[in-house]
Protein backbone atom coordinates (compact mmCIF):
# COMPACT_ATOMS: atom_id res chain seq x y z
CA UNK A 1 0.00 0.00 0.00
CA UNK A 2 1.55 3.25 -1.14
CA UNK A 3 0.55 6.10 1.14
CA UNK A 4 -0.41 9.60 0.09
CA UNK A 5 1.80 12.63 0.70
CA UNK A 6 2.16 13.00 4.48
CA UNK A 7 2.41 16.80 4.45
CA UNK A 8 -0.76 17.18 2.38
CA UNK A 9 -2.47 14.72 4.70
CA UNK A 10 -1.46 16.63 7.84
CA UNK A 11 -2.46 19.97 6.34
CA UNK A 12 -5.94 18.79 5.37
CA UNK A 13 -6.37 16.88 8.64
CA UNK A 14 -5.78 20.16 10.47
CA UNK A 15 -8.05 22.06 8.11
CA UNK A 16 -10.87 19.51 8.29
CA UNK A 17 -10.74 19.23 12.06
CA UNK A 18 -10.59 23.03 12.33
CA UNK A 19 -13.83 23.19 10.35
CA UNK A 20 -15.42 20.23 12.12
CA UNK A 21 -14.59 21.37 15.64
CA UNK A 22 -15.76 24.90 14.96
CA UNK A 23 -18.96 23.65 13.35
CA UNK A 24 -19.53 21.29 16.24
CA UNK A 25 -19.74 24.25 18.62
CA UNK A 26 -21.90 26.19 16.19
CA UNK A 27 -24.38 23.73 14.70
CA UNK A 28 -25.09 21.24 17.50
CA UNK A 29 -22.61 21.06 20.36
CA UNK A 30 -22.32 18.22 22.82
CA UNK A 31 -21.54 14.65 21.91
CA UNK A 32 -23.65 14.54 18.75
CA UNK A 33 -21.89 17.59 17.31
CA UNK A 34 -18.52 15.91 17.92
CA UNK A 35 -19.43 13.26 15.37
CA UNK A 36 -18.62 15.69 12.54
CA UNK A 37 -14.90 16.29 13.28
CA UNK A 38 -14.54 12.57 13.96
CA UNK A 39 -16.06 11.64 10.61
CA UNK A 40 -13.83 14.09 8.76
CA UNK A 41 -10.69 12.77 10.46
CA UNK A 42 -11.68 9.18 9.72
CA UNK A 43 -12.12 9.96 6.03
CA UNK A 44 -8.76 11.71 5.85
CA UNK A 45 -6.95 8.76 7.46
CA UNK A 46 -8.49 6.29 5.02
CA UNK A 47 -7.41 8.50 2.14
CA UNK A 48 -3.84 8.63 3.45
CA UNK A 49 -3.51 4.83 3.35
CA UNK A 50 -3.81 4.80 -0.45
CA UNK A 51 -5.67 1.47 -0.18
CA UNK A 52 -8.52 0.86 -2.61
CA UNK A 53 -9.89 -1.83 -0.30
CA UNK A 54 -10.02 0.53 2.68
CA UNK A 55 -11.54 3.30 0.55
CA UNK A 56 -14.28 0.92 -0.56
CA UNK A 57 -15.09 0.38 3.13
CA UNK A 58 -14.36 3.94 4.24
CA UNK A 59 -17.49 4.30 6.34
CA UNK A 60 -16.16 1.71 8.80
CA UNK A 61 -13.46 4.16 9.83
CA UNK A 62 -15.45 7.34 9.29
CA UNK A 63 -18.18 6.10 11.64
CA UNK A 64 -15.80 4.54 14.17
CA UNK A 65 -14.02 7.87 14.58
CA UNK A 66 -17.29 9.83 14.63
CA UNK A 67 -18.62 7.68 17.46
CA UNK A 68 -15.23 7.72 19.19
CA UNK A 69 -15.40 11.50 19.48
CA UNK A 70 -19.04 11.16 20.58
CA UNK A 71 -17.83 9.81 23.94
CA UNK A 72 -15.84 12.90 24.93
CA UNK A 73 -18.73 15.21 24.11
CA UNK A 74 -20.70 14.11 27.16
CA UNK A 75 -18.34 16.11 29.38
CA UNK A 76 -19.32 19.76 30.10
CA UNK A 77 -16.48 22.26 30.06
CA UNK A 78 -18.05 25.74 30.02
CA UNK A 79 -17.94 26.19 33.78
CA UNK A 80 -14.40 24.80 33.89
CA UNK A 81 -13.32 27.50 31.45
CA UNK A 82 -14.55 30.05 33.96
CA UNK A 83 -11.56 29.19 36.15
CA UNK A 84 -9.42 30.85 33.46
CA UNK A 85 -11.48 33.53 31.75
CA UNK A 86 -13.50 34.95 34.69
CA UNK A 87 -10.81 37.20 36.13
CA UNK A 88 -13.19 39.07 38.44
CA UNK A 89 -14.79 36.00 40.02
CA UNK A 90 -13.79 34.31 43.30
CA UNK A 91 -13.37 31.03 41.39
CA UNK A 92 -10.57 32.48 39.24
CA UNK A 93 -7.84 29.85 39.34
CA UNK A 94 -6.01 29.58 36.00
CA UNK A 95 -3.59 26.87 37.14
CA UNK A 96 -6.42 24.55 38.08
CA UNK A 97 -8.37 25.57 34.98
CA UNK A 98 -5.55 24.73 32.57
CA UNK A 99 -4.93 21.42 34.32
CA UNK A 100 -8.63 20.51 34.21
CA UNK A 101 -9.07 21.39 30.54
CA UNK A 102 -5.90 19.51 29.58
CA UNK A 103 -7.24 16.48 31.46
CA UNK A 104 -10.67 16.64 29.84
CA UNK A 105 -9.16 17.31 26.43
CA UNK A 106 -6.90 14.27 26.74
CA UNK A 107 -9.87 12.04 27.53
CA UNK A 108 -11.82 13.41 24.57
CA UNK A 109 -9.03 13.32 22.01
CA UNK A 110 -7.68 9.99 23.24
CA UNK A 111 -11.01 8.22 22.88
CA UNK A 112 -11.66 9.63 19.41
CA UNK A 113 -8.27 8.75 17.98
CA UNK A 114 -8.07 5.53 20.01
CA UNK A 115 -11.28 4.06 18.63
CA UNK A 116 -10.17 5.06 15.12
CA UNK A 117 -6.91 3.18 15.62
CA UNK A 118 -8.71 0.11 16.96
CA UNK A 119 -11.03 0.09 13.93
CA UNK A 120 -8.04 -0.25 11.58
CA UNK A 121 -6.58 -3.03 13.71
CA UNK A 122 -9.95 -4.78 13.97
CA UNK A 123 -10.58 -5.12 10.22
CA UNK A 124 -7.25 -6.89 9.78
CA UNK A 125 -8.70 -9.92 11.54
CA UNK A 126 -5.39 -10.78 13.22
CA UNK A 127 -5.33 -8.45 16.25
CA UNK A 128 -8.71 -8.86 17.93
CA UNK A 129 -11.22 -11.67 18.43
CA UNK A 130 -14.94 -11.14 17.89
CA UNK A 131 -15.68 -11.68 21.58
CA UNK A 132 -13.25 -8.90 22.56
CA UNK A 133 -15.68 -6.30 21.26
CA UNK A 134 -18.80 -8.06 22.54
CA UNK A 135 -17.36 -8.15 26.06
CA UNK A 136 -15.87 -4.64 25.81
CA UNK A 137 -19.06 -2.88 24.76
CA UNK A 138 -21.24 -4.96 27.09
CA UNK A 139 -19.15 -3.59 29.95
CA UNK A 140 -19.11 0.05 28.77
CA UNK A 141 -22.44 1.19 30.35
CA UNK A 142 -21.59 -0.49 33.65
CA UNK A 143 -18.06 0.90 33.82
CA UNK A 144 -19.29 4.36 32.85
CA UNK A 145 -21.74 4.31 35.72
CA UNK A 146 -19.06 3.10 38.13
CA UNK A 147 -16.69 5.85 36.96
CA UNK A 148 -19.42 8.45 37.41
CA UNK A 149 -20.34 7.22 40.90
CA UNK A 150 -16.74 7.06 42.07
CA UNK A 151 -15.46 10.36 40.71
CA UNK A 152 -18.46 12.62 40.04
CA UNK A 153 -20.84 12.11 42.95
CA UNK A 154 -22.39 13.37 45.13
CA UNK A 155 -23.83 16.20 43.04
CA UNK A 156 -26.22 18.45 44.94
CA UNK A 157 -25.00 22.07 44.59
CA UNK A 158 -28.11 23.48 46.29
CA UNK A 159 -27.11 21.71 49.52
CA UNK A 160 -23.38 22.15 49.08
CA UNK A 161 -22.70 18.50 48.25
CA UNK A 162 -20.16 18.23 45.44
CA UNK A 163 -17.56 15.65 44.34
CA UNK A 164 -14.12 15.81 45.95
CA UNK A 165 -12.57 16.55 42.55
CA UNK A 166 -14.78 19.02 40.75
CA UNK A 167 -13.87 21.61 38.12
CA UNK A 168 -17.33 23.10 37.59
CA UNK A 169 -19.48 25.37 39.68
CA UNK A 170 -23.01 24.42 38.60
CA UNK A 171 -22.45 21.80 35.89
CA UNK A 172 -22.78 18.08 36.43
CA UNK A 173 -19.29 16.61 35.91
CA UNK A 174 -19.17 13.33 33.97
CA UNK A 175 -15.50 12.85 33.19
CA UNK A 176 -15.50 9.74 35.36
CA UNK A 177 -17.48 7.95 32.63
CA UNK A 178 -14.83 8.71 30.04
CA UNK A 179 -11.97 7.87 32.38
CA UNK A 180 -13.48 4.41 32.88
CA UNK A 181 -13.79 3.83 29.12
CA UNK A 182 -10.21 5.02 28.55
CA UNK A 183 -8.97 2.55 31.17
CA UNK A 184 -10.97 -0.29 29.58
CA UNK A 185 -9.76 0.61 26.08
CA UNK A 186 -6.11 0.73 27.13
CA UNK A 187 -6.39 -2.64 28.90
CA UNK A 188 -7.93 -4.19 25.78
CA UNK A 189 -5.23 -2.76 23.52
CA UNK A 190 -2.48 -3.92 25.88
CA UNK A 191 -3.90 -7.44 26.12
CA UNK A 192 -4.10 -7.74 22.32
CA UNK A 193 -0.79 -5.89 21.82
CA UNK A 194 -2.45 -3.35 19.54
CA UNK A 195 0.55 -1.03 19.20
CA UNK A 196 -1.10 1.01 16.45
CA UNK A 197 -4.17 1.64 18.61
CA UNK A 198 -1.97 2.72 21.53
CA UNK A 199 -0.04 5.10 19.27
CA UNK A 200 -3.30 6.62 18.02
CA UNK A 201 -4.65 6.99 21.56
CA UNK A 202 -1.41 8.67 22.68
CA UNK A 203 -1.44 11.12 19.78
CA UNK A 204 -5.09 11.96 20.30
CA UNK A 205 -4.70 12.42 24.06
CA UNK A 206 -1.70 14.73 23.69
CA UNK A 207 -3.39 16.70 20.93
CA UNK A 208 -6.55 17.08 23.01
CA UNK A 209 -4.64 18.29 26.05
CA UNK A 210 -2.40 20.77 24.21
CA UNK A 211 -5.22 21.93 21.95
CA UNK A 212 -7.41 22.87 24.89
CA UNK A 213 -4.63 24.73 26.67
CA UNK A 214 -3.62 26.74 23.60
CA UNK A 215 -7.23 27.32 22.54
CA UNK A 216 -8.39 28.67 25.90
CA UNK A 217 -5.30 30.89 26.04
CA UNK A 218 -6.34 32.53 22.77
CA UNK A 219 -9.87 32.99 24.09
CA UNK A 220 -8.64 34.50 27.35
CA UNK A 221 -6.31 36.93 25.56
CA UNK A 222 -9.02 37.96 23.11
CA UNK A 223 -11.63 38.41 25.83
CA UNK A 224 -9.58 40.70 28.06
CA UNK A 225 -7.34 43.68 27.24
CA UNK A 226 -3.63 42.95 27.03
CA UNK A 227 -1.12 44.48 29.44
CA UNK A 228 -0.68 47.46 27.13
CA UNK A 229 -4.42 48.08 27.26
CA UNK A 230 -5.01 47.07 23.65
CA UNK A 231 -7.18 44.21 22.45
CA UNK A 232 -6.02 41.20 20.50
CA UNK A 233 -7.19 41.62 16.87
CA UNK A 234 -7.53 45.37 17.52
CA UNK A 235 -10.64 47.06 16.14
CA UNK A 236 -12.23 43.75 15.18
CA UNK A 237 -12.39 42.83 18.87
CA UNK A 238 -13.53 46.32 19.88
CA UNK A 239 -16.39 46.18 17.39
CA UNK A 240 -17.41 42.74 18.60
CA UNK A 241 -17.02 40.97 15.26
CA UNK A 242 -14.32 38.61 16.47
CA UNK A 243 -15.58 35.58 18.36
CA UNK A 244 -12.93 34.42 20.83
CA UNK A 245 -14.89 31.28 21.63
CA UNK A 246 -14.85 30.22 17.97
CA UNK A 247 -11.14 31.00 17.69
CA UNK A 248 -10.63 28.67 20.65
CA UNK A 249 -12.57 25.93 18.86
CA UNK A 250 -10.76 26.44 15.57
CA UNK A 251 -7.41 26.19 17.36
CA UNK A 252 -8.50 23.05 19.20
CA UNK A 253 -9.54 21.47 15.91
CA UNK A 254 -6.17 22.21 14.32
CA UNK A 255 -4.35 20.52 17.20
CA UNK A 256 -6.69 17.51 17.13
CA UNK A 257 -6.07 17.09 13.40
CA UNK A 258 -2.32 17.56 13.70
CA UNK A 259 -1.85 15.28 16.72
CA UNK A 260 -4.03 12.43 15.50
CA UNK A 261 -2.63 12.83 11.97
CA UNK A 262 0.97 12.62 13.14
CA UNK A 263 0.16 9.54 15.21
CA UNK A 264 -1.47 7.93 12.17
CA UNK A 265 1.54 8.65 9.94
CA UNK A 266 3.96 7.26 12.55
CA UNK A 267 1.91 4.18 13.33
CA UNK A 268 0.56 3.31 9.91
CA UNK A 269 3.48 1.00 8.89
CA UNK A 270 2.54 -1.20 11.86
CA UNK A 271 -1.14 -1.28 10.91
CA UNK A 272 -0.31 -1.86 7.25
CA UNK A 273 1.61 -5.05 8.08
CA UNK A 274 -1.39 -6.39 9.97
CA UNK A 275 -3.61 -5.61 6.98
CA UNK A 276 -1.46 -7.40 4.38
CA UNK A 277 -3.55 -10.59 4.43
CA UNK A 278 -6.79 -8.62 4.05
CA UNK A 279 -5.31 -6.70 1.11
CA UNK A 280 -4.18 -9.91 -0.59
CA UNK A 281 -7.55 -11.59 -0.13
CA UNK A 282 -9.44 -8.44 -1.13
CA UNK A 283 -11.75 -8.63 1.88
CA UNK A 284 -11.76 -7.08 5.34
CA UNK A 285 -12.66 -8.93 8.53
CA UNK A 286 -16.45 -9.42 8.73
CA UNK A 287 -17.76 -11.49 11.64
CA UNK A 288 -21.50 -11.11 11.08
CA UNK A 289 -23.08 -12.77 7.98
CA UNK A 290 -24.35 -10.18 5.49
CA UNK A 291 -28.06 -10.93 5.92
CA UNK A 292 -27.85 -10.85 9.71
CA UNK A 293 -25.74 -7.70 9.53
CA UNK A 294 -28.42 -5.97 7.44
CA UNK A 295 -31.23 -7.01 9.79
CA UNK A 296 -29.37 -6.00 12.97
CA UNK A 297 -28.27 -2.68 11.49
CA UNK A 298 -31.72 -1.60 10.40
CA UNK A 299 -33.26 -2.69 13.70
CA UNK A 300 -30.69 -0.57 15.51
CA UNK A 301 -31.40 2.29 13.11
CA UNK A 302 -35.06 2.09 14.13
CA UNK A 303 -34.00 2.18 17.79
CA UNK A 304 -31.93 5.31 17.15
CA UNK A 305 -34.91 6.97 15.48
CA UNK A 306 -37.11 6.10 18.45
CA UNK A 307 -34.75 7.91 20.79
CA UNK A 308 -35.86 11.19 19.26
CA UNK A 309 -39.43 10.45 20.33
CA UNK A 310 -38.27 10.50 23.95
CA UNK A 311 -37.41 14.18 23.58
CA UNK A 312 -40.70 14.98 21.87
CA UNK A 313 -43.25 12.88 23.74
CA UNK A 314 -44.10 13.97 27.32
CA UNK A 315 -42.61 11.10 29.33
CA UNK A 316 -43.57 11.17 32.99
CA UNK A 317 -42.65 9.18 36.08
CA UNK A 318 -44.76 8.70 39.18
CA UNK A 319 -44.15 10.78 42.27
CA UNK A 320 -43.84 8.97 45.61
CA UNK A 321 -45.21 11.85 47.70
CA UNK A 322 -48.63 11.90 46.06
CA UNK A 323 -47.86 14.92 43.89
CA UNK A 324 -48.69 14.95 40.15
CA UNK A 325 -46.30 12.91 37.98
CA UNK A 326 -43.34 14.92 36.72
CA UNK A 327 -41.60 14.84 33.38
CA UNK A 328 -38.34 12.89 33.16
CA UNK A 329 -35.46 15.37 32.90
CA UNK A 330 -33.07 15.61 29.97
CA UNK A 331 -30.18 14.00 31.87
CA UNK A 332 -32.21 10.82 32.35
CA UNK A 333 -33.26 10.78 28.70
CA UNK A 334 -29.65 11.17 27.61
CA UNK A 335 -28.59 8.20 29.73
CA UNK A 336 -31.19 6.13 27.89
CA UNK A 337 -30.19 7.54 24.51
CA UNK A 338 -26.40 7.28 24.72
CA UNK A 339 -26.08 3.47 24.46
CA UNK A 340 -28.04 3.66 21.21
CA UNK A 341 -25.23 5.80 19.76
CA UNK A 342 -22.15 5.05 21.85
CA UNK A 343 -22.32 1.31 22.43
CA UNK A 344 -24.37 -0.85 20.09
CA UNK A 345 -23.52 0.79 16.73
CA UNK A 346 -19.80 0.99 17.52
CA UNK A 347 -19.77 -2.68 18.54
CA UNK A 348 -21.28 -3.70 15.19
CA UNK A 349 -18.85 -1.46 13.31
CA UNK A 350 -15.85 -2.99 15.07
CA UNK A 351 -17.18 -6.38 14.00
CA UNK A 352 -17.11 -5.22 10.39
CA UNK A 353 -20.71 -4.12 9.84
CA UNK A 354 -20.57 -2.00 6.70
CA UNK A 355 -24.35 -1.47 6.80
CA UNK A 356 -24.26 -0.01 10.31
CA UNK A 357 -21.23 2.08 9.40
CA UNK A 358 -23.00 3.64 6.43
CA UNK A 359 -26.13 4.35 8.47
CA UNK A 360 -24.07 6.16 11.11
CA UNK A 361 -21.87 7.96 8.58
CA UNK A 362 -24.82 9.25 6.55
CA UNK A 363 -28.28 9.09 8.10
CA UNK A 364 -27.25 9.46 11.75
CA UNK A 365 -25.03 12.43 10.90
CA UNK A 366 -28.06 14.11 9.30
CA UNK A 367 -30.44 12.88 11.98
CA UNK A 368 -28.61 14.44 14.95
CA UNK A 369 -28.42 17.78 13.15
CA UNK A 370 -32.09 17.79 12.13
CA UNK A 371 -33.12 16.65 15.61
CA UNK A 372 -31.20 19.45 17.31
CA UNK A 373 -32.30 22.24 14.99
CA UNK A 374 -35.87 21.05 14.51
CA UNK A 375 -36.47 20.82 18.26
CA UNK A 376 -34.28 23.67 19.51
CA UNK A 377 -32.68 26.23 17.19
CA UNK A 378 -35.62 26.47 14.78
CA UNK A 379 -38.29 26.12 17.50
CA UNK A 380 -39.30 29.81 17.37
CA UNK A 381 -39.52 29.93 13.59
CA UNK A 382 -42.90 30.93 12.23
CA UNK A 383 -43.47 27.74 10.22
CA UNK A 384 -41.72 25.33 12.56
CA UNK A 385 -44.24 22.54 12.03
CA UNK A 386 -43.74 22.63 8.28
CA UNK A 387 -39.97 22.77 8.78
CA UNK A 388 -40.12 19.63 10.92
CA UNK A 389 -42.12 17.83 8.25
CA UNK A 390 -39.51 18.77 5.66
CA UNK A 391 -36.67 17.63 7.93
CA UNK A 392 -38.38 14.28 8.49
CA UNK A 393 -39.01 13.89 4.74
CA UNK A 394 -35.32 14.52 3.97
CA UNK A 395 -34.35 11.93 6.59
CA UNK A 396 -36.74 9.40 5.04
CA UNK A 397 -35.23 10.08 1.62
CA UNK A 398 -31.72 9.48 2.94
CA UNK A 399 -32.80 6.19 4.48
CA UNK A 400 -34.44 5.13 1.22
CA UNK A 401 -31.30 5.91 -0.77
CA UNK A 402 -29.14 4.02 1.71
CA UNK A 403 -31.46 1.01 1.65
CA UNK A 404 -31.78 0.68 -2.11
CA UNK A 405 -28.60 2.20 -3.58
CA UNK A 406 -26.16 3.09 -0.85
CA UNK A 407 -24.36 6.40 -0.30
CA UNK A 408 -20.85 7.16 -1.48
CA UNK A 409 -18.16 8.83 0.59
CA UNK A 410 -18.21 11.75 -1.84
CA UNK A 411 -21.94 12.31 -1.25
CA UNK A 412 -21.43 12.16 2.50
CA UNK A 413 -18.45 14.52 2.20
CA UNK A 414 -20.61 17.11 0.42
CA UNK A 415 -23.06 16.97 3.31
CA UNK A 416 -20.27 17.25 5.87
CA UNK A 417 -18.92 20.33 4.10
CA UNK A 418 -22.08 22.24 3.22
CA UNK A 419 -25.04 20.47 4.82
CA UNK A 420 -24.06 21.67 8.27
CA UNK A 421 -23.39 25.16 6.92
CA UNK A 422 -26.86 25.38 5.43
CA UNK A 423 -28.46 24.59 8.78
CA UNK A 424 -26.17 27.11 10.43
CA UNK A 425 -26.98 29.78 7.86
CA UNK A 426 -30.74 29.33 8.32
CA UNK A 427 -30.39 29.70 12.07
CA UNK A 428 -28.47 32.98 12.01
CA UNK A 429 -29.42 34.87 8.86
CA UNK A 430 -33.15 35.10 9.27
CA UNK A 431 -35.22 37.29 6.94
CA UNK A 432 -36.72 39.18 9.88
CA UNK A 433 -33.30 40.44 10.99
CA UNK A 434 -32.32 41.59 7.51
CA UNK A 435 -35.70 43.27 7.05
CA UNK A 436 -35.35 45.12 10.37
CA UNK A 437 -31.90 46.39 9.41
CA UNK A 438 -33.23 47.67 6.10
CA UNK A 439 -36.09 49.48 7.76
CA UNK A 440 -33.58 51.21 10.02
CA UNK A 441 -31.55 52.16 6.91
CA UNK A 442 -28.52 50.82 8.70
CA UNK A 443 -25.10 51.52 7.07
CA UNK A 444 -23.37 48.42 5.72
CA UNK A 445 -20.66 48.50 8.40
CA UNK A 446 -23.25 48.69 11.17
CA UNK A 447 -25.22 45.95 9.44
CA UNK A 448 -22.16 43.66 9.54
CA UNK A 449 -21.39 44.58 13.15
CA UNK A 450 -24.99 43.75 14.14
CA UNK A 451 -24.24 40.07 13.50
CA UNK A 452 -21.39 40.08 16.01
CA UNK A 453 -18.79 37.34 15.66
CA UNK A 454 -20.92 35.60 13.05
CA UNK A 455 -19.80 38.25 10.57
CA UNK A 456 -16.26 36.83 10.54
CA UNK A 457 -16.94 33.23 11.55
CA UNK A 458 -19.34 32.40 8.74
CA UNK A 459 -17.05 33.57 5.90
CA UNK A 460 -14.22 31.55 7.45
CA UNK A 461 -16.46 28.49 7.58
CA UNK A 462 -17.33 28.89 3.89
CA UNK A 463 -13.69 29.30 2.95
CA UNK A 464 -12.76 26.09 4.78
CA UNK A 465 -15.73 24.21 3.33
CA UNK A 466 -14.87 25.29 -0.20
CA UNK A 467 -11.29 24.05 0.11
CA UNK A 468 -12.51 20.79 1.65
CA UNK A 469 -15.08 20.29 -1.10
CA UNK A 470 -12.39 20.79 -3.74
CA UNK A 471 -10.22 18.21 -1.99
CA UNK A 472 -13.09 15.75 -1.82
CA UNK A 473 -14.02 16.28 -5.46
CA UNK A 474 -10.52 15.26 -6.50
CA UNK A 475 -10.03 12.36 -4.09
CA UNK A 476 -13.45 10.94 -3.14
CA UNK A 477 -15.58 11.33 -6.26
Amino acid sequence: METQNAFIFLFFSMLCMCFGWGMRGSAIGGEKGAMLPGALLGAMCVWYTGSDLLMENAFLFVSACALGYFYGGIEPYGSTMGLIIQHDKPRYNPSLGYLALAFKGSLWGGLGAGFLGVSFSAVSGVVYKWYDFVIFFALVPLLQQIGYRVFNTPYDPDNGKMPKICFSERSREEWGRNLAVVAELLILMLIRKDIFGIIMWTGGALAGAVGWVVGITFFDKQLHPLKNGKRMFGKFSERGIIDGWKIMEFVQGCFHGLGAGLAFVLGWPIAAKKLQHAEQSGELWHVIPQKLDTVLSWILCAVIICTMLMFIAPIYKKSKDGKPPRKIDTNTLELIERPCYMVMPLCLIMLGSTTMAEIIGCFAMYFVLAQHDGLERFSNFRHIRLIRVVLIAIGAAILAVQAFRGVSLWEAWVFYCFGYLIFDFISFFRPEKIKACRQQRMPFRDFVVSFGGIATVQPFFYLLATVMLFFGYINFR
